[in-house]
């Protein structure tokens, strides 16, 4: 074939790559990055985390974010965010991110489409209530982040011959630092430091960024935020410190708008400051560190330096956005009614399975008297509980309904 018309293959693909990264960046994989060894064609037409990609976009966990809540419960409506539509737009933030810093843009885009499939259904009360649980019982913590790595590494499977979907470390440890609720497993990944990667550390941050942002937008377009300011003195308050905050953090170019009816332009405006500032502060936190290779990085991780991050005028505004968002957004109490009803679900699942765990399916049951994990995999050792934990958290919003009227309702069908 003409040299001018042939294929690029994986190799040349990562050289090519790694050519246009930034020093610090991580170019490829380390050699014994994969739990299990692979045997690579020398016709494959994808990188390694390309690879990792597609693995976690063609898993079972992934689809099901299309019905895991992210603030609003499926059935309030068709706009709201789901999970899914969460992480796609983390993957999109994160990705301007590392191309503006000359970073690896398929490393990022695997860690952010794969750091939420340990969501459980019904957002974080739903994950606090299993937490509780398995806490008191004595079998470790329930940590979404420790939950998508058990997924990637033990519980999805692409393959008779190892258990997990066997992506690179690289993948897995951005994947378990996004966020900072750790119980101390995946000792392989040294779960008590900062990201070893750049990639990782910017996911991270843009996952707070996305979430921030658009539970903000979608609490507004909901009329909920609008109803609160104006039943509540101290809504109100919360509201106009939020308007004058957004007003002075950006010179008066975030006009923030509360009705529902107008428009939402502004968190676009939002949304790119808060990039913009990410870029400069870790740039200057790379100058500052005077880092010009990888291994100066995954140094300072061992020390608990993080380099992605802001700076200061910008990590102050940052911290009173996130303080006002959750008290203002996440404090209104029709979404405190979903939380509860989420951990009444939840937990009589629980409750009753831990009692009677015939009731799960022949395949859970089948995991649930026959605990055991592969050599090697260093998470949360095996349990019954456990595997109860796996299952309910598995469910998506409306599988978990279903389960629940199918134990709990004696009119509803088998």
């Amino acid at each position: 074939m003409d040299q001018f018309y042939r294929p690029r293959y994986k190799k040349e693909l990562e050289a090519l790559a790694a050519a246009q990264l930034m020093p610090y960046a991580c170019a490829a994989p380390e050699a014994d990055s994969r739990q299990y060894p692979e045997q690579e064609g020398l016709e494959d037409n994808r990188g390694s985390f390309q690879r990792d990609r597609d693995r976690i976009i063609h898993c079972q966990a992934f689809r099901r974010l299309m019905y895991k809540t992210q603030v609003f419960v499926n059935q309030e409506g068709d706009s709201f965010r789901t999970r899914l539509t969460h992480s796609l737009e983390v993957s999109q933030i994160a990705r301007g991110i590392s191309k503006s810093l000359g970073l690896n843009e398929d490393l990022t885009e695997a860690i952010a489409l794969g750091h939420d499939l340990g969501h459980t259904p019904f957002g974080h009360a739903a994950e606090e209530c299993l937490d509780r649980r398995l806490e008191k019982s004595g079998q470790g913590r329930y940590f979404h982040n420790e939950q998508s790595v058990r997924l990637v590494s033990l519980l999805e499977t692409r393959s008779h011959h190892y258990s997990g979907l066997n992506l690179t470390r690289e993948v897995r440890e951005g994947i378990l630092k996004h966020n900072r609720d750790r119980s101390g497993v995946y000792q392989s990944l040294h779960p008590q430091q900062p990201c070893s990667t750049l990639e990782g550390q910017v996911v991270a941050l843009a996952d707070t960024v996305a979430y921030l942002c658009h539970d903000l937008q979608d609490v507004i377009h909901s009329g909920q935020l609008w109803q609160a300011a104006s039943r509540s003195p101290e809504f109100a308050r919360g509201v106009r410190e939020l308007e004058q905050l957004l007003a002075d953090g950006s010179q008066g170019e975030i006009v923030f708008h509360l009705s529902p009816y107008q428009d939402t332009f502004f968190i676009n405006v939002l949304i790119h400051k808060l990039v913009l500032g990410l870029i400069q502060g870790t740039l200057h936190r790379l100058e500052e560190h005077r880092v010009t290779h990888l291994s100066q990085v995954q140094a300072l991780a061992g020390q608990g330096i993080s380099l992605a991050g802001f700076d200061p005028a910008d990590r102050r505004f940052f911290a009173a956005l996130r303080r006002l968002v959750y008290r203002y957004v996440y404090g209104i109490h029709t979404i405190a009614i979903m939380d509860d009803k989420a951990e009444t679900v939840v937990g009589q699942l629980f409750d009753r399975f831990a009692a009677r765990p015939q009731l799960l399916p022949e395949d859970w049951q089948y995991r649930y008297f026959h605990p055991a994990f592969p050599a090697g995999y260093d998470g949360q050792p095996p349990s019954g509980e456990r595997v109860i934990a796996d299952y309910i958290g598995s469910m998506t919003d409306r599988f978990a309904l279903e389960e629940y009227h199918r134990l709990f309702d004696p009119g509803s069908k088998l």
